[in-house]
């Protein structure tokens, strides 16, 4: 005698693709780049002014949520630069010089 679940089988693919279409739940994108000069200080900064990360001089990656961005430079110069985190990966370089 054998004897087995009576719960359905749940079909992972399904299961993905249920979850990704649901209504607020919105994946965070990859967004890649690299800030210069080595002396920079920059934040990202979304649609509303919050502050959502901090980059230092180099390579970086984040995951965003997709909307609008601006890499905002503190130093050595001020200067704003606008992007979109899209539904694919993104690469911003910001130039603080």
């Amino acid at each position: 005698m054998t004897i087995t679940s009576l719960r359905p089988p749940f079909c992972f693919p399904l299961g993905l693709l249920a979850l990704a279409s649901w209504p607020g739940l919105a994946a965070a994108d990859v967004v890649t780049g690299t800030v210069t000069p080595a002396t920079a200080k920059a934040v990202v900064v979304d649609a509303s002014g919050k502050t959502v990360a901090e980059l230092k001089p180099g390579a970086y990656q984040l995951q965003l949520a997709p909307g609008r961005y601006k890499a905002r430079c503190l130093a050595p110069a001020q200067r704003e630069q606008e992007f979109l985190s899209l539904s694919e990966p993104v690469t911003v370089n910001v130039d603080c010089s």
